[in-house]
């Protein structure tokens, strides 16, 4: 038994691919701009977004390819595993980007101290 593939449902499923592997060339382009943490934080979320991402593609194509492949037992535990990795991947997003903002913040306090050997006299 498959089920009916919609369009709308797979393009769907298949943008958050593709989001996914912008957001991983983005991250690794700050990483190697600045060399920031939080970059390290967001490529792992990234990481594990692009793969809850390809199962949700093949999930969509044919939603009982995961009985089929992995059995009832084995699939209830990816299926919590699943859940559960998304929760992870929220926690390192906000982690990641908390971390840029406040150094994105602490940099334009510094900037807008005035220098001490400037003098307009």
């Amino acid at each position: 038994m498959f089920a009916v593939i919609e369009p709308v449902t797979v393009a769907s499923a298949a943008s958050f691919v593709l989001f996914s592997v912008y957001l991983i060339g983005l991250w690794i382009y700050g990483l190697s701009r600045t060399g920031a943490s939080a970059f390290l934080l967001l490529l792992a979320a990234t990481a594990i977004g692009l793969g809850v991402s390809l199962a949700n593609v093949a999930l969509v194509c044919d939603s009982y390819i995961g009985i089929r492949l992995l059995g009832r037992d084995a699939w209830k535990i990816f299926y919590y595993v699943f859940v559960c990795i998304q929760r992870v991947q929220s926690l390192l997003t906000a982690l990641g980007l908390t971390i840029l903002v406040l150094r994105i913040t602490n940099r334009s306090k510094q900037s807008l101290q005035p220098t001490a050997g400037r003098s307009d006299v």
